[in-house]
C-alpha cells in the first residue's frame, strides 16, 4: 500500500557550493508492509546523499529507500502555478475589451453609412418628404453617437493599457521564478514494515547543488574617546536555485567544503628526454568541407553569446550564533528566514567583531603625496574570515573596497583605511652632482633627496615612510647609500628603505638621505632618471 507524505523543509545549512536540506512529514500507518512515497523533492537532489529516518507512535522499520522521477502535467511550483492563473485571466480580460472595442467600431461603421446618406436626406427634404426639423435630429443623434463612441472607444484603451501593463509585471515575475527545467521532480520511495497502528513523522534529509553561501565584509574604523577600535561585520551572502524555496527555515551556514569526490589522484612517472625538434612535413592542399566550420563557428558564437546574469545585492540583516565543529564553523542564525528559489543574494550577518588595532600611517612620497591609514590586528578569534570582499568605513564615511584574504585565529590582517589629509609629506631632489675629475677613469654621480613631513593631528602619529636607491645589475656600476638622515630603521638587499617616524602633534619633520653612483666613462648608465 502506498502513502503518500509531504514533508515540510525545517532545516537548511549552506557550504559555500552546496546545502544540506532536511525536512519533516507526517501520515497514519497501519500494521503491514508500506511504501511511503515523498513527493515534490528538487533535481539538484544528490540522490546518494538523502537520508531517512523517522518518529512517532506507530512502530515502524525502515527496510530502504529508493529515489524515482515523478511527471506532471504542469509546472509544480505553486507560486508558478498562481502567476499562470493570474496570467491567464488578465489575458482573457483583454480580449473581452477586443470585443467590446470591435463593437463599437462596429457601431461607427453604422453611422458613417447614415452619414453618406446625407445626400438622400437633401433629396427627400426637396421633396417635402421630410423637414430641417429632422435633418436637425439626425445631425445631433449622429454628433451623440458619435461622442458616447469615442469616450467608450478612449476609456477601452485606457483600460487595455493598465491590464498590458499587469500582464508584463506578470510576465517578468512568472520568468524570474520559472525554473529552467522540465516539470518534472524526484519522489522518494521509503518501504516501511510497520509493526503497530500510529502517526509517524518521517525525516528526510539530502544535499542539493545550485546553492552556496559567500562571505562579505563590512569594516570600520571607530574612534572613542582617543581610542580606536576596528570593528568587522562578518556577512554571509546567500544564494539558491535549488528548485525549493526555503520558507521559514533554521538556516546556518558552515565553512567547511564537502568533497563531491575524496579518492586520492594517482601519480604517475615523470619522463623526460632530449629535446628533438620537429620535423616539417609538406603538407598537401586540399580543399576542405565547410559545413563542420561553419559548426564549429555556430558553437564557439553560442558559447560566447551565454552570459550569467549578476543578481542585486539586496537582503535583510540578521545576527547568527558560532557553533564550532572540528576543523570548520557554522553560524546560525537566530529565528526563521525565508530565501526564494529565485536566485536573489540573501544577506545575515555572521558575527560582529570589535577588535583593537595598531593604528599607523603609510607614505610612498615618490610616487604620491598621499599618506595612508594602517590598520594592523591580531585576529583572535576562533572562526576563520574566508576571503572575500570588504566594504571600508572610516566612522560613517565610506572609503572603498577591497580584499580580505584566508585569515585563522593568530593571523595578522593589515588593512589601508583610506587617506589622512591631516598628515602632509612633499619630497624633492636636493642634490644632484656629477664628479668631473679624472680618477681611473671612473665617473661618480651624486644624488640627495628630502622627504617631509606634517602632522596637523591633534594627537601624535606614527609615520613609515619608505624610498629605495638604485639596485646595479653590472658589476662596475656601484651603488651607495652616502649619508640618511635619520637612519633607516630597515634597508634591505634591494635597496628598499623605510624609516618609521613619530610626529607629535604639529610638528614637522625631515628626512635626508643621498647615494652616489659610480661607472666607467665609457660606460652608458640606463635607468638613472628619478
Amino acid at each position: 500500500m502506498d502513502v503518500i507524505s509531504d514533508i515540510e523543509i525545517k532545516n537548511v545549512t549552506v557550504y559555500p557550493d552546496r546545502a544540506r536540506v532536511s525536512g519533516v512529514g507526517s501520515c497514519d500507518l497501519t500494521t503491514g508492509r508500506h511504501r511511503l512515497l515523498i513527493p515534490h523533492l528538487p533535481l539538484t537532489m544528490d540522490t546518494n546523499s538523502i537520508r531517512v529516518r523517522g518518529s512517532g507512535a506507530a512502530r515502524v522499520r525502515l527496510l530502504g529507500v529508493e529515489v524515482a522521477r515523478q511527471f506532471f502535467e504542469q509546472t509544480p511550483a505553486e507560486a508558478v502555478r498562481k502567476l499562470e492563473d493570474e496570467i491567464e485571466e488578465v489575458q482573457d480580460s483583454l480580449r473581452t475589451l477586443e470585443d467590446e472595442k470591435a463593437g463599437w467600431q462596429a457601431h461607427n461603421t453604422y453611422l458613417d453609412g447614415i452619414r453618406q446618406a446625407t445626400a438622400e436626406f437633401a433629396k427627400g427634404l426637396s421633396r417635402g418628404k421630410t423637414t430641417v426639423a429632422d435633418q436637425q435630429q439626425v445631425i445631433a443623434f449622429l454628433q451623440e453617437q458619435d461622442s458616447v463612441m469615442r469616450t467608450a472607444v478612449r476609456e477601452l484603451e485606457q483600460q487595455q493599457r493598465g491590464l498590458m501593463r499587469r500582464l508584463q509585471k506578470l510576465q517578468q515575475e512568472l520568468k524570474q521564478i520559472q525554473t529552467m527545467k522540465p516539470p518534472q521532480q524526484y519522489q522518494a520511495q521509503i518501504e516501511l514494515d510497520v509493526l503497530s497502528d500510529g502517526r509517524f513523522q518521517p525525516e528526510v534529509s539530502y544535499v542539493v547543488s545550485k546553492a552556496g553561501w559567500q562571505p562579505l565584509y563590512d569594516i570600520r574604523l571607530l574612534e572613542e574617546d582617543g581610542r580606536f577600535l576596528l570593528e568587522i561585520s562578518y556577512l554571509a551572502q546567500i544564494t539558491q536555485r535549488s528548485g525549493q524555496a526555503w520558507t521559514q527555515v533554521n538556516l546556518a551556514v558552515s565553512t567547511a567544503r564537502p568533497a563531491l569526490n575524496q579518492r586520492l589522484p594517482q601519480i604517475q612517472p615523470w619522463f623526460i628526454r632530449e629535446y628533438q625538434p620537429p620535423q616539417q612535413r609538406k603538407m598537401a592542399v586540399r580543399t576542405a568541407p565547410a559545413a563542420p566550420m561553419t559548426a564549429k563557428m555556430e558553437v564557439m558564437a553560442a558559447a560566447e553569446s551565454f552570459s550569467l546574469e549578476e543578481e542585486p545585492i539586496e537582503a535583510e540583516l540578521v545576527s547568527a550564533e558560532v557553533q564550532s565543529e572540528g576543523t570548520a564553523v557554522t553560524f546560525a542564525a537566530p529565528g526563521h528566514t525565508d530565501i526564494p528559489n529565485d536566485g536573489t543574494p540573501h544577506k545575515t550577518v555572521l558575527q560582529q567583531i570589535q577588535l583593537e588595532p595598531k593604528l599607523d600611517y603609510l607614505t610612498i612620497p615618490k610616487f604620491s603625496d598621499a599618506v595612508f591609514r594602517r590598520a594592523t590586528v591580531e585576529y583572535d578569534q576562533p572562526g576563520p574570515l574566508l576571503a572575500g570582499s570588504a566594504s571600508l568605513f572610516v566612522g560613517d564615511e565610506y572609503i572603498g573596497q577591497t580584499k580580505i584574504k584566508f585569515t585563522v585565529q593568530g593571523d595578522e590582517l593589515e588593512l589601508l583605511l583610506g587617506v589622512e589629509d591631516r598628515i602632509t609629506v612633499e619630497r624633492k631632489l636636493a642634490q644632484r652632482d656629477v664628479d668631473k675629475k679624472l680618477l681611473r677613469d671612473i665617473r661618480q654621480l651624486r644624488y640627495g633627496y628630502t622627504v617631509e613631513l606634517k602632522n596637523l593631528l591633534k594627537t601624535a602619529a606614527v609615520v613609515v615612510v619608505k624610498d629605495h636607491v638604485p639596485v646595479s645589475r653590472h658589476e662596475q656600476i656601484k651603488v651607495k647609500l652616502e649619508t640618511a638622515r635619520p637612519q633607516p630603521a630597515e634597508q634591505t638587499d634591494m635597496n628598499l628603505l623605510e624609516w618609521q617616524l613619530t610626529l607629535p602633534s604639529g610638528e614637522t619633520k625631515t628626512v635626508a638621505y643621498e647615494y652616489s653612483v659610480e661607472h666607467p666613462r665609457s660606460l652608458k648608465v640606463a635607468g638613472l632618471l628619478d
